[in-house]
């Protein structure tokens, strides 16, 4: 009677999720857990994604999605994203790299990453959750970055421009000026805006921001690639 009821409450849940989106080109093995499931199951181009499908990658393995409002999400090999709504994900690992269209703040997107919780009403970036190599690359619009636990130590990119400035202009005392500069000018807040055209890295609760530079602009070409394969 208990698997009875089980399996009626599954099927339910599927029958009345909703759909957020589908995907739109898979290549290598791409899984989906669907809210409701105990096991992953293939994903192959056509798929509608609907609220509570947690999205994975395998090594060598990419997916491209589409939401309804014609946004594109593109995860990279070993990477997962998990919807609970068309307005709310969860980045648990790996790249990918996002193009939402333009929102209002009622329907902006909200990832949340294993470092910070990223609000997003219109834009285009990056969001690396791997362990060893956190960061959020924003090519254009604005993002909101707050953070899950205490403050962050934000700093800022114009104070590692003079600090190179200055290590070019003058040959001694570099130890000296990096200590005074940098252990007394970090912004501690507990969120904050990027600009369009920066990187952040997150190092714990160390956010260092750094501007943009030719190989981030290849990487974004790459992926406006996949997503101008489809057909």
């Amino acid at each position: 009677m208990k698997l009875l009821f089980a399996l009626f409450m599954s099927f339910f849940t599927l029958l009345y999720a909703s759909v957020i989106g589908s995907v739109e080109k898979v290549e290598g093995s791409v899984k989906v857990k669907s809210e409701g499931s105990i096991k992953k199951s293939d994903v192959a181009a056509g798929y509608e994604m609907k609220n509570g499908d947690l999205i994975s990658t395998s090594k060598g393995s990419s997916a491209i999605l589409k939401l309804l409002d014609g946004s594109n999400v593109v995860l990279e090999e070993s990477s997962t994203i998990f919807f609970d709504s068309a307005v709310n994900a969860e980045q648990k690992e790996g790249k990918i790299f996002y193009k939402i269209t333009s929102r209002d703040a009622k329907n902006a997107l909200k990832v949340t990453t294993p470092f910070a919780i990223i609000g997003i009403k219109g834009t285009t970036f990056i969001i690396n959750a791997d362990e060893n190599n956190s960061n959020v690359k924003l090519k254009e619009g604005l993002i909101g970055v707050a953070s899950i636990k205490e403050e962050f130590e934000l700093y800022r990119k114009q104070v590692e421009e003079e600090f190179n400035k200055f290590m070019k202009e003058q040959q001694a005392g570099f130890e000296e000026y990096k200590k005074a500069q940098f252990e007394g000018v970090a912004e501690m807040t507990k969120e904050f805006d990027l600009q369009a055209g920066n990187t952040i890295t997150f190092a714990g609760q160390k956010v260092q921001e750094s501007g943009w530079s030719e190989k981030d602009d290849a990487e974004f070409k790459h992926f406006e690639s996949l997503i101008g394969s489809v057909k």
